[in-house]
């Protein structure tokens, strides 16, 4: 098979042949294809399922309609063939990045930060938990540069590394701003699952340098779109912000200056130049993304859990993991 992508059906997929009408379905949506002999349509169905050639010219006259609609429909979508460039690869990233990062800020989190809906002690803990998620920064990206065999790929993780070292300094100071000294808040440490972030991260690293880079290109795929995060942070300042200390504004100059270095093309500019990977290591990559994703959306449901059941005191900062809010 040449190198590529080629389409294949995605799964979880339902397939449904009742009378002429070929009927697909999955947990979100149901597709009846239509207009078609349904025996063609199963058939091309079957190639798909089979990933065979593209260019096999059986139902030509079918198979693009059939792809265009369920690539539409999210019922198909672009495979890597037997090996892929690192330019296919990052481009499948990039994409499966704007599904997953839907499904990420779509949580109680972060819509009800944008909406004015959340507790300030939720506000409180979003800031807190950000504060020790950006210090994690100097565990993982300097691990990730000491674990790149790579040369061209540590040096650019490094790099990164030496613009990010400082950044939870903007972080700092909004917790100041918003009554909190940092010195309490590092005695006292991050939530389990924040650790769990900082660590997926460097697990990323041992796996392959390309599949930290990612989940490094997710992350930074959350702050790569500026005028939608001067937006939240508006929004946050708007409802969140009765003291007027505008404590949302060292979060904005971050990623203000994120954007001035560049930080949303990393993922790109470590894939870009790489002529060719297997289809095992492509899989790997993508299944480690994955991981790191869903470790993500754990981590910001814990956030709103937790401090929603813990009233967050400036002076009086705990770790009470046993906590009953019956008492």
């Amino acid at each position: 098979m040449s190198i590529g992508c080629y389409p294949a059906l995605a799964y979880p997929l339902n397939i449904d042949h009742a009378g002429k009408v070929v009927v697909l379905s999955n947990n979100f949506d149901r597709v009846r294809l239509e207009g078609v002999p349904a025996e063609v349509a199963l058939d091309v169905l079957e190639r798909l399922n089979n990933s065979e050639s593209p260019d096999d010219d059986t139902h030509c006259e079918y198979r693009s309609e059939f792809v265009r609609v369920l690539k539409q429909e999210k019922l198909a979508l672009d495979r890597i063939g037997a090996s892929c460039t690192g330019i296919q690869l990052a481009a499948l990233l990039k994409e499966t990045y704007n599904d997953w990062n839907q499904q990420l800020f779509s949580g109680l989190l972060w819509t009800s930060l944008f909406n004015g809906t959340a507790e300030d002690r939720v506000v409180d803990g979003w800031l807190i938990e950000s504060y020790h998620f950006i210090r994690g920064a100097n565990a993982r990206l300097s691990y990730a540069a000491a674990q790149a065999s790579d040369e061209r790929i540590r040096e650019i993780f490094a790099r990164h590394s030496v613009e990010e070292y400082n950044h939870h300094e903007f972080f700092a100071e909004s917790l100041r701003r918003r009554g909190f000294d940092p010195v309490i808040v590092d005695r006292v440490g991050p939530l389990p699952t924040t650790r769990a972030v900082i660590e997926m991260a460097r697990f990323a690293a041992r796996v392959d340098c390309l599949a930290y880079a990612a989940c490094s290109g997710l992350l930074e795929s959350t702050g790569s779109d500026v005028e939608k995060g001067r937006a939240f942070y508006y929004a946050v300042g708007q409802h969140f912000d009765a003291d007027k200390t505008d404590f949302v504004a060292p979060m904005l100059k971050h990623l203000e200056l994120d954007e001035a270095y560049g930080h949303g093309s990393v993922m790109q500019d470590v894939f870009q130049p790489i002529p060719a990977l297997s289809i095992d290591r492509a899989d790997r990559i993508i299944q480690v993304a994955h991981l790191f994703k869903e470790t993500l959306e754990l981590w910001f449901d814990d956030i709103s859990r937790s401090y929603f059941l813990r009233t967050v005191d400036p002076h009086a900062l705990r770790r009470d993991y046993r906590f009953n809010p019956a008492k």
